[in-house]
């Protein structure tokens, strides 16, 4: 059978979840668009999800997530924390390469996902004993030593991501006891010497979040602010350029952090409504593809891919409504950002290519 063929009979088995993703797309698009920024910024936005959408369907289609070797991928891994290891020398967040600037924990979460299903595929059971959950987990925590100096949010959220993903594949329970208490031991002595290592603004989100009408023009600003543009979107939103807060500015880090803020002044609860309607959708797709794969290396991307995208909005919108602390993670499909667009497309290159190649059965 042609590729051509193969590609319009997935298209129709799986149109439903094609028209969510456009959604989500478009949702992004208008997003940007309502942020009432230069028209330069909002084509860099088009841009990239041009470069997305190209990299998505030359993956899809000429890809094999089966072909991955898991020597290959200890070598970019191996590449990556030594990458990692150098911004944090020079206390830096981002590798700069002329005019773009690439945000490294973006791709590190794909290098991790497929390096611990491989190793999972390899041993072909869910069961983990001590030695490889320990290894396991020091294969997640080597890159997170050097990301927590400069970028502490994500170091914790990649953390929980890959984490939580161990537990899906036969986590030894009596090891997952030890570790719990082990680490509410480590937290209750080093709190206060972490405490006294956090940056002021670390500490300020945390006095914002907890007490944000006392902080609201210092630590709590941001959040104040947030919950403002979320509540002034009401039932229908504000419309499309005409929230308050986006337009004159008082929300600060509208494009990245507080996409979500923006949107729900502009649509209001229906239309974050929608937009976690479409978003769910997705995930739930994903669940199913890693339900019905009858491989296990594709029963673990697709979940793992899941469980990216969960936490992701769990943390984003979760600050932007006040329900967690504020954090610097981008929301996919509403913030901009190259890195996060091109690694949201690669992510959702290796879903689709699950279902691409047959893997699974309906």
């Amino acid at each position: 059978m042609s590729e051509t063929i193969r590609f319009k009979e997935f298209l129709k088995e799986n149109l439903w979840v094609c028209l969510a993703l456009f959604g989500l797309i478009l949702i992004n698009i208008i997003n940007q668009l309502s942020m009432g920024e230069t028209s330069g910024y909002f084509w860099k936005n088009v841009l990239w999800h041009l470069i997305g959408l190209v990299l998505f369907g030359l993956l899809l289609i000429f890809f094999d997530y089966r072909k991955v070797s898991l020597g290959f991928i200890w070598i970019v891994y191996s590449l990556m924390v030594f990458l990692l290891i150098v911004l944090a020398l020079f206390k830096k967040r981002w590798l700069v390469i002329g005019a773009i600037s690439i945000q490294p924990t973006e791709f590190l979460k794909i290098i991790l996902l497929y390096l611990l299903s491989l190793y999972i595929d390899k041993k072909k059971e869910l069961k983990l004993e001590n030695s490889e959950a320990l290894f396991l987990l020091g294969v997640i925590l080597l890159p997170l030593i050097f990301i927590l100096p400069v970028d502490l949010d994500y170091a914790f959220i990649i953390g929980t991501m890959f984490f939580s993903f161990l537990l899906f594949f036969g986590f030894p329970k009596r090891l997952l006891v030890g570790l719990v208490i082990l680490g509410l031991i480590l937290f209750i002595i080093l709190t206060p010497i972490m405490w006294n290592k956090l940056k002021p603004h670390q500490k300020g989100r945390i006095y914002g979040y907890l007490d944000p009408e006392k902080y609201y023009k210092t630590w709590g600003y941001q959040l104040s602010q947030s919950l403002i543009a979320i509540g002034s979107g009401g039932i229908k939103g504000q419309g499309l350029k005409k929230g308050w807060s986006t337009r004159l500015d008082y929300l600060p880090a509208k494009n990245t952090d507080l996409a979500f803020s923006v949107f729900a002044e502009a649509f209001g609860l229906l239309g974050t409504t929608i937009f976690l309607i479409l978003y769910g959708y997705l995930l739930y797709w994903g669940l199913m593809i890693s339900t019905k794969a009858k491989d296990l290396l594709g029963k673990a991307l697709s979940l793992g891919i899941v469980l990216i995208f969960m936490w992701q909005a769990f943390f984003n919108i979760g600050g932007a409504s006040g329900l967690l602390p504020m954090t610097s993670i981008p929301q996919p499909f509403l913030s901009y950002g190259g890195s996060i667009t091109i690694s949201t497309y690669l992510l959702l290159s290796i879903l689709f290519n699950i279902a691409f190649k047959k893997v699974f059965f309906k």
